[in-house]
């Protein structure tokens, strides 16, 4: 917004930035360097943030908000409005209809919220024909073993783009059209790549609980959101194709199918010492190219011990 609309002014020459927050702090779920990269940037950027507020009544030209601790008891003079020319809301995920709809018609399992309640499968917990996939279901994991302290993931499209081939899979082994009827568990990542673009060519990202900062943070933002996007171009689609490599056209049911096509293929540089590592994740300068700083994220997602070396040398220097 400040990057976009910064030549928009208010009677005192600029253009006021207010973020309403119902939280006592913002990204609470990030760790502690994380949090206060984020409050530097809403500083250096000079965005006003109000904590503990809740937005009770918004009109033509001004926000009503009473304190959070508050928000059921409050009376009108524990109430201050805030003007405002233009108001973006940020709601977060809302349930579809439908589940609520299924709930009443044939008691479907949703949650209080509305979400599909769905097993490891993506399958529902009330009707095994139903399968759910993305922001519209909460996962139940089952009880015993510790499973039931797991939380269903955050209503991320990270989660939803990668329980996607799960759904296909299974949706096909229930059908009895696959090689194998057993149904596939989808297990979530704990963590995912957060990146906020800040409009001036840099971004800031989380991951690890490291704070990632500079314009690498955008080119790789950008890298990751274009590659998604070549997903849904024709012309880069695969040709589909059976394990001996021949192009059947559409008849791909004499042999198992072959998804190994759909994996990029890229190769590899050489690994990076944890420490040249970990300094390369705490630059902010121009200089520092993003592929190289991503395949040291992607060499953390998948090395335990490499991960925790790298963060040893991130945490030394901080």
């Amino acid at each position: 917004m400040r990057a976009r609309w910064g030549t928009i002014s208010d009677n005192r020459g600029k253009m006021s930035v207010t973020l309403l927050d119902s939280n006592d702090r913002l990204v609470p779920s990030e760790s502690l360097p994380c949090r206060k990269a984020m409050e530097s940037i809403m500083k250096k950027y000079d965005i006003e943030v109000k904590h503990n507020v809740v937005v009770t009544e918004v009109t033509s030209t001004h926000i009503r908000v009473v304190n959070a601790d508050k928000e059921k008891n409050a009376g009108d003079d524990e109430c201050y409005m805030i003007p405002y020319t233009h108001c973006i809301w940020a709601t977060g995920a809302e349930s579809h209809p439908l589940s609520r709809n299924l709930h009443r018609q044939c008691g479907l399992s949703i949650t209080d919220r509305g979400w599909i309640e769905v097993n490891q499968h993506l399958q529902s917990i009330s009707h095994n024909n139903i399968f759910a996939a993305g922001d519209c279901c909460e996962i139940v994991f089952p009880r015993g073993s510790g499973a039931e302290m797991k939380k269903s993931p955050p209503k991320a499209g990270v989660y939803a783009v990668r329980s996607g081939p799960i759904l296909i899979e299974n949706l096909i082994r229930r059908l009895g059209l696959g090689m194998n009827n057993t149904l596939v568990t989808y297990n979530p990542q704990e963590d995912f790549l957060k990146l906020l673009m800040c409009g001036d060519g840099t971004a800031l990202g989380f991951r690890f609980g490291i704070p990632l900062y500079g314009k690498w943070v955008w080119k790789l933002k950008d890298h990751i959101d274009r590659k998604f996007m070549d997903l849904f171009d024709v012309k880069k689609l695969p040709v589909l194709r059976n394990n001996d490599g021949k192009n059947d056209g559409n008849d791909c049911n004499s042999k198992p199918y072959d998804t190994s096509q759909y994996d990029e293929v890229v190769e590899k540089p050489p690994r990076l010492d944890a420490k040249h590592a970990g300094k390369l994740l705490l630059r902010t300068d121009d200089d520092v190219d993003f592929q190289s700083a991503w395949n040291v994220l992607r060499e953390m997602m998948i090395d335990e011990r490499y991960k925790s070396d790298v963060l040893e040398i991130i945490e030394s220097f901080s």
